[in-house]
Parts: C-alpha cells; sequence; structure tokens
C-alpha cells in the first residue's frame, strides 16, 4: 500500500450495528475516534509518570532493578485493561440491545437492561471474548472507511475524463532569464 498524505478518512464518529451472538447486537464506533485515543494517551502518560518516578528513586539510591516498590500494586491503580474498557465503554461501545425487544433493552443475564457505560465498562472487563471482539469490530470499521478513501481516490472524477488534473499549466510567455 502505498503512503498517502491525506489523512483520515470519513467521520470519526462514524458506528455501524453488528451482530454479536443471538441475542445481542452491539453499536460500534470506529477504532482512531478521537475522544478514545486522547483518553487512552492520558492514562498512558500518567502511568509512565509513575514509572519514570519509581526508575529515578530506584537510580538515585543506587538500586537500579526491579525491585519491590516497582513490583507493588495499589489496590485502586488502574490497570490497562480497566482502563481500555472504561473507554471502550465511553467512546467505541456505544449501545447493546437485544433483536427484536420493543423497549431497544439488552438481556443480561435474563433481565432487561439499558445500556450504560457502567454496564458496559463491567461488561467488558469481565469478558475478554467481548473486549477483543468490540476492538475486532471497530478496527474493521477504520480499515472499511480507508479503503472506501483509497478506493475513492484512485477513480478519476467525471468531470476530468481521466484527465490529468491540478498540475501547473506551462506558461507561453518567455521567462525573463531568457
Amino acid at each position: 500500500m502505498a503512503l498517502s498524505l491525506k489523512g483520515r478518512s470519513g467521520d470519526m464518529n462514524e458506528s455501524r450495528w453488528f451482530q454479536y451472538d443471538d441475542d445481542t447486537e452491539v453499536l460500534v464506533a470506529r477504532w482512531d475516534n478521537p475522544k478514545y485515543t486522547v483518553g487512552l494517551q492520558r492514562f498512558r502518560t500518567v502511568y509512565q509518570e509513575k514509572r519514570n518516578r519509581l526508575l529515578k528513586e530506584a537510580e538515585a539510591d543506587g538500586r537500579l532493578r526491579f525491585t519491590d516498590d516497582m513490583a507493588e500494586v495499589d489496590d485502586d491503580e488502574q490497570t490497562e485493561v480497566e482502563a481500555q474498557s472504561a473507554l471502550m465503554a465511553r467512546h467505541i461501545l456505544l449501545d447493546m440491545r437485544t433483536p427484536g425487544r420493543d423497549d431497544g433493552k439488552v438481556m443480561i443475564d435474563g433481565e432487561p437492561c439499558d445500556y450504560t457505560i457502567d454496564l458496559g465498562e463491567t461488561l467488558l472487563e469481565m469478558n475478554v471474548e467481548l473486549f477483543v471482539w468490540v476492538i475486532q469490530k471497530a478496527q474493521e470499521l477504520q480499515r472499511d472507511a480507508f479503503s472506501l478513501a483509497e478506493g475513492a481516490e484512485k477513480k478519476p472524477s467525471k468531470s476530468s475524463a481521466g484527465k490529468s488534473s491540478g498540475g501547473r499549466k506551462k506558461s507561453t510567455m518567455p521567462s525573463r532569464s531568457s
């Protein structure tokens, strides 16, 4: 695939309903959703800053190696999966429903539930298959958008009839240096 300066294509907030299983449809947004990307970058920056602080302390003490302090994890520390689940439930996994229900609710453990961010986050954290599936579908949406844009770039416009356009025409005026 050739490199391009065109950048991302389409609506970054684009989403589509997918069939997860016989009882569940899921509304998924594109993987390159800017809010998700910014949120994940913020989480990783905080994590990196904590790690760097521990490394500097270890270096100052002359014990630059993996220590018990670095292995210690606070109970309230957020893991990568927890952070990803929280962000995905807000910006990637947008809704869930059970097909055939008029109220738009999703059946969870036999109970009809409205989709909420908290429900999405819990489901993503507890169900690795759903977590991976949502990522795959979000990436599929992103790839589809890039493929459509790439296809549109290769098609000549009807007005150009296949002729090159946008190029600078050579001047018929003699140059001053002649």
